[in-house]
């Protein structure tokens, strides 16, 4: 297979002490980390990185969605385990598939696969919408002569993930959903509410309460800048759209995602999950430890996990155990080596890989429930609180001016 050109992000400490950070292109991992040292940098940190695009769209470049992609390898597996062959398979999930982009991709996989190439090659062709892991593990199940098997493993571990994706997902929407309500709600009644009850306290010439003072201040500011606000908000959405696609906004919202209350812990098992059960895959699928760990770096989505995985390697190439080279790293728990110890000394480790990833798949789903159990009442209460604080402010001078009339 070709070797192509990736970018990786980096950040390293030049020999006068100043820590740099940048982006840097090479075949491999080693390579760039070759590349970086012969620039005289000691290297701090260095992961897979995405290569800058020109111009800004609010629009999502093109991907296929994880659940059809499931669905492709089920089909796939399921084919070529009845003895059909991969051009007729390719060409008839083609013809059937409702994904415009899947079934373009597909069309150019066939034509690939007529002029002779294996279809790990035709995929790699397509290498930013079929994942890493999907094409080297093609390669080795051609290799081993066992696609059928590998397909039907890459079947449930996409399946897999579209769960857990779905789950994490359904526990942020609602909160996001109340949250968004609120504003729209606070908003609504500091335009159009608050304004009303403004005019008519002033011809009450009374003292107002304090909470009330407060709020027609915010309700006067909102009413005087209202064309300032807007344009302002937009643009901070925009900006903060266009930091987060770079590298350096990425990483840090992946840093911050894994330190949020409750939620950073579903991040982290969710990545432990996802590192245990695709480096299983690999391993089972004979695919070489270094070669694994490389991929694997890249699908646990998370730059932490992945500076991790990518040092554990670095050890592994040197003679360590991989239990010993993530026992560095804080961000694998005591269980997880233990499990991988256990997994070397029996030369099981892609069966233990598989049992610690069932387990963190499983305290994932837990979590999400969980938390969604609890998160909807609170917000619909925050909600209720926010609404309840303006009637308030509304309420308490009228209440005043019926007792001043008594």
């Amino acid at each position: 297979m070709p070797m192509a050109t990736n970018i990786y992000s980096y950040r390293a400490k030049e020999l006068g002490g100043r820590v740099v950070s940048g982006q840097i292109q090479a075949d491999d991992m080693n390579r760039a980390a070759d590349l970086l040292r012969e620039k005289r940098m000691i290297i701090l940190e260095l992961a897979p990185g995405k290569t800058k695009q020109k111009g800004f769209s609010l629009l999502k470049k093109k991907s296929i969605p994880i659940k059809q992609f499931a669905v492709f390898c089920r089909q796939m597996a399921t084919m070529t385990k009845a003895g059909v062959t991969i051009m007729s398979s390719i060409s008839a999930i083609a013809a059937q598939s409702e994904n415009p982009l899947l079934a373009e991709t597909l069309a150019d996989v066939g034509k690939e696969l007529e002029t002779g190439k294996t279809f790990s090659e035709a995929c790699y062709k397509h290498k930013d919408l079929f994942p890493n892991i999907f094409t080297s593990m093609v390669e080795a199940g051609e290799t081993s002569g066992a696609l059928d098997d590998v397909l039907e493993r890459m079947a449930d571990y996409f399946e897999n993930q579209a769960e857990i994706q779905q789950k994490v997902k359904s526990a942020t929407t609602y909160p996001s959903f109340i949250g968004v309500t609120a504003v729209v709600i606070v908003i609504v009644l500091m335009m159009t509410v608050i304004p009303t009850f403004t005019s008519m306290f002033a011809d009450m010439g009374q003292e107002l309460p304090g909470i009330t003072k407060f709020l027609m201040a915010i309700s006067s500011f909102m009413q005087n800048y209202f064309y300032i606000l807007i344009p302002a908000l937009i643009v901070g959405i925009i900006l903060v759209k266009k930091w987060a696609g770079t590298t350096k906004g990425r990483h840090a919202i992946q840093r911050f995602s894994l330190k949020v209350p409750k939620f950073g812990t579903i991040f982290k098992n969710s990545a432990i999950a996802r590192f245990c059960q695709s480096l299983s895959i690999l391993v089972a699928s004979g695919v070489p430890m270094i070669t694994a760990l490389e991929i694997v770096a890249r699908v646990v989505n998370n730059v932490e996990y992945s500076s991790a995985i990518l040092h554990a390697r670095k050890g592994v190439s040197e003679g360590l155990t991989l239990s010993q080279g993530l026992g560095v790293s804080p961000h694998f728990t005591p269980l997880v080596l233990h499990m991988l110890k256990v997994g070397e000394e029996a030369g099981a480790l892609d069966e233990m890989l598989g049992k610690v990833a069932d387990f963190y798949e499983d305290e994932v789903k837990y979590t999400v429930d969980r938390l969604s159990s609890i998160i909807e009442p609170i917000m619909i209460l925050m909600l209720a609180g926010i609404v309840g604080v303006i009637l308030a402010a509304v309420m308490l001078p009228m209440f005043s001016m019926g007792e001043g009339i008594l």
